[in-house]
């Protein structure tokens, strides 16, 4: 059943905003000013893919929300069905925010969904990929939230570099994750991906990934990079990237089986 407003009630082909009011999405274009999620970046997300009008592993996307909310101190409201149907391809995120007051004010906030067209695929080319050499910090448990300046800087980096992707090392000099995206190596026989007490985030994919490969949650310090021999990324939007190279190193093309998994289970499904 559509919980959507009347005035949502269109195909959305473009960035469309809404607002969890009284029970009902209602199409939404502003924000308080004074809500923490602006002032402080205080707001968990979660980012999930629609395809062809269907949102993929919205379940698992929304059991994270929930969780997220209740470790870092909120609540999540009752969440009436969001229509799908009027969305084309791109991402839909859910945004929590903290509401008004003080910093260390109780919770009182409000639920945003934001959609953003984009191109929704999971066969992307090979990534390349560098190592960021600035610490990066971990939000609490590892949770997406509004503060992503140092995600989007080190993406930047990347990007004058000629690189797709940046990957992110904790002050103790452990992997974290990359900017946009969590990372898979190959170690020897086995994958591998940095442990959630690194800072790494607790995807969606990441999880079906690990389900799939058998990958051991480790601590993976930055010297360990030259031995990795295989490398792939994980997030909403492409699900499985392989990666060609990190800091110039060619690595073996071992994704592509874990691709048309993705492909045939969660994409085309």
């Amino acid at each position: 059943m559509s919980h959507l407003s009347p005035s949502c009630k269109e195909s959305i082909s473009r960035i469309g905003s809404w607002k969890l009011d009284d029970g009902q999405w209602r199409a939404w274009s502003s924000l308080d000013m004074l809500d923490r999620g602006f002032r402080y970046g205080m707001s968990v997300f979660e980012t999930v893919a629609v395809h062809q009008s269907r949102a993929l592993l919205l379940s698992d996307h929304l059991a994270r929300l929930d969780r997220a909310a209740s470790d870092c101190g909120a609540r999540l409201p009752v969440m009436p069905s969001f229509d799908f149907s009027q969305l084309g391809d791109g991402l839909l995120r859910f945004y929590l925010t903290f509401g008004p007051g003080k910093p260390t004010a109780p919770f009182d906030g409000q639920l945003y969904a934001i959609f953003e067209p984009a191109e929704v695929t999971w066969n992307l080319p090979d990534a390349r990929v560098m190592s960021c050499a600035a610490p990066y910090i971990s939000r609490p448990g590892g949770w997406k939230t509004g503060n992503y300046w140092q995600n989007i800087d080190a993406l930047c980096a990347a990007q004058r570099s000629d690189c797709d992707e940046a990957l992110l090392f904790n002050p103790a000099g452990m992997l974290v994750s990359a900017s946009m995206a969590n990372v898979f190596l190959q170690m020897g026989e086995k994958w591998m991906t940095p442990s959630l007490d690194c800072g790494a985030r607790d995807g969606v994919v990441r999880s079906w990934a690990i389900a799939q490969t058998g990958a051991e949650e480790s601590l993976i310090e930055s010297d360990q990079l030259q031995q990795a021999t295989a490398c792939f990324l994980t997030n909403s939007r492409y699900g499985v990237r392989g990666v060609a190279e990190i800091d110039g190193r060619p690595l073996a093309h071992l994704a592509a089986p874990l691709q048309k998994k993705y492909r045939n289970e969660i994409f085309d499904l």
